[in-house]
């Protein structure tokens, strides 16, 4: 560290002086919630504030994203800030003042405050423009729910105009309480391939099974080979997942239908494997058809590659944390999931740090569920630690 370089203001009195603006972003968007590339209030909210801050190169990307350019007074590295702000289909259970007024939507995994965070984060950068050591591209990403965001937003020019040299970005944690920061080196979350397999008999009845080539029967067998494939290829504990989730074929007792419809997941942490595996099943999919003499149709929809933090960044992230900020939060190993988190694809771009943040109170909760909820002071751990990782981030 250059013991030299302090920014000329208390990052700590920012953030508590901001945080009841980012707790009344937090829970504005909470009460109005939308799904993924639906979300046209959230785009222009945010678009709103970003420019009543006067920052850079606001506009509108990817459909329903947002960005701007923060660009520090002293020389320093393009460091991208990412945000994902989509909600999910889930009937809100928990009541609150901020309660989502939207039936069956909630943001039900944190977007909500990684919004609010990020903006909290832009305001107080665009006023500390003097002190801060490179450019900040701010990333308000839509569609991460299984909806290609964050790769749209690389398509879309992001990562030029200025060339972004690291990205960093975090997530609420409702396993930790507030004021714990989880943050792991290497495979950090899994990726995740959906896959739809549509397969294509002969139907008849059912008391004539000789007559007819069953999707049913297809489809048992598909199911079997691949997850033998899986368990004798990768039961070494590199934590390969195949999970199949859906099997619908016909109506009747007594007829043997046309077609089946067989869907499933995918989680890897290497992505050699996984290309391996999407292959192999290809492989058994003709194997298996054609000994019926049936066909199939096969749709794999990449959520995310591998989520990978850069040892290098990750270690100046956890060196700046342990050096500002222990009064405020204790550091905690990560251990990686099997949960994907599209922020990969940044990963992928540009060497990236990704950790997360506590937010719980009294017991752990659940991300994804009706009765997910935090405290909207948990924001200050997220602001903090973000801009401390900004300010430092070129000292270490």
């Amino acid at each position: 560290m250059n013991d030299k370089y302090i920014p000329n203001f208390n990052i700590h009195e920012a953030v508590h002086e901001t945080l009841p603006y980012m707790m009344e972003m937090r829970e504005y968007f909470h009460a109005h919630p939308e799904l993924s590339e639906k979300e046209f209030d959230t785009c222009k909210t945010i678009f709103q504030e970003l420019s009543l801050m006067n920052i850079e190169d606001v506009r509108i990307i990817a459909g329903t994203g947002v960005t701007g350019l923060i660009r520090g007074e002293l020389p320093g590295p393009v460091l991208l800030l990412r945000a994902d702000i989509d909600a999910l289909p889930l009937t809100e259970k928990y009541d609150c003042p901020y309660a989502s007024l939207v039936d069956g939507v909630m943001h039900a995994c944190g977007h909500d405050g990684h919004a609010a965070n990020l903006l909290g984060v832009a305001k107080i950068l665009s006023q500390h423009k003097d002190c801060l050591r490179g450019t900040i591209r701010l990333a308000f990403q839509p569609a991460e729910e299984g909806n290609g965001g964050a790769a749209r937003m690389i398509d879309a020019g992001i990562m030029e105009n200025p060339h972004v040299d690291y990205a960093l970005g975090l997530h609420v944690a409702g396993s930790l309480p507030k004021g714990y920061v989880g943050i792991g080196r290497g495979e950090i979350s899994a990726s995740c391939d959906d896959f739809t397999i549509t397969l294509h008999g002969k139907g008849g009845h059912g008391s004539q099974p000789s007559f007819c080539i069953s999707p049913i029967q297809m489809g048992i067998d598909i199911i079997q080979s691949i997850q033998n494939f899986v368990y004798n290829c990768h039961a070494d504990g590199d934590g390969v997942v195949l999970t199949f989730g859906q099997f619908q074929a016909g109506h009747n007792p007594n007829v043997i239908p046309d077609t089946a419809e067989l869907k499933g997941t995918l989680r890897t942490y290497d992505e050699a494997k996984r290309h391996h595996i999407l292959e192999a099943m290809k492989a058994i999919l003709r194997n298996v058809t054609s000994t019926y003499g049936g066909t199939f149709d096969l749709n794999v929809v990449p959520f995310s590659p591998v989520c990978v933090n850069d040892d290098g960044v990750t270690n100046k992230v956890v060196r700046i944390l342990q050096d500002h900020c222990t009064r405020l939060v204790d550091l905690v190993p990560l251990k990686r999931g099997s949960g994907s988190e599209d922020f990969a694809y940044f990963s992928a771009a540009v060497p990236s740090s990704f950790y997360y943040v506590g937010v719980y109170s009294d017991v752990p909760v659940i991300g994804h569920s009706p009765d997910f909820h935090w405290d909207s002071n948990a924001l200050k751990y997220m602001c903090e630690t973000m801009l401390s990782i900004v300010y430092y981030f070129e000292s270490y």
